[in-house]
């Protein structure tokens, strides 16, 4: 990924925390005639696991990435976060300047690992309701299933794991502005007011 120093984030806690908020990655996978397999999944961190933390995800058994996965391929999960067009004429000097789009995107490459046995499957789909269900009065829980159609899911379905050997941050958020600029630029995504506006105006101002 082109990362120009301006835009790059470095601190692996605020990249942790950007991937556990948007947490639904693309997973891409390179087969061996060049073409990319590509499957959208949810994806949990575990940050303790390994030097850059490792995703977990499942997919159904006959979605053929897994099988990749088991050959030890490279891959690719890209999550994304808020973007929008940056218009010149929010600029103090727009004849001088062109449009641009703000965005905030990490890459996290690695080596995938599958199929997970059982138990890890297990953890993984308890795991991932949990994570999802936080907050819930009432949360839903994997064992409100009946124990037949818990083992047909489990049957169903490939864990898959990546042990994350690099991150790549880039939060493009008008930082080559001047300050003038990224007040101004703030003040038109809040009016604008879209929920990526705000988000990335927030961002911007911290």
């Amino acid at each position: 990924m082109y990362l120009p120093r301006a835009f790059q984030e470095s601190d692996p806690a605020e990249i942790h925390d950007f991937i556990e908020a948007h947490s639904f990655g693309a997973l891409l996978v390179a087969k061996a005639d060049g073409a990319l397999e590509i499957a959208h999944l949810p994806f949990l961190l575990d940050r303790r696991a390994g030097p850059h933390g490792t995703l977990r995800a499942h997919v159904a058994r006959p979605n053929p990435i897994w099988k990749l996965a088991a050959a030890g391929h490279p891959a690719t999960v890209v999550f994304s976060g808020p973007h929008g067009y940056v218009s010149a004429r929010w600029y103090e000097h727009p004849r001088e300047q062109v449009p641009t789009w703000n965005y905030m995107v990490v890459h996290a490459h690695g080596r995938l690992e599958a199929p997970m046995d059982r138990a890890d499957l297990s953890a993984l789909l308890d795991d991932l309701s949990s994570f999802h269900e936080r907050g819930a009065p009432e949360p839903w829980r994997m064992d409100h299933l009946e124990d037949a159609f818990r083992e047909e899911l489990l049957d169903a379905i490939v864990g898959l794991s990546l042990p994350i050997d690099r991150l790549e941050a880039k939060f493009k958020l008008s930082q080559n502005r001047s300050p003038e600029d990224r007040a101004r630029v703030i003040r038109a995504l809040r009016e604008r007011g879209g929920p990526d506006d705000l988000a990335m105006a927030k961002r911007i101002r911290e």
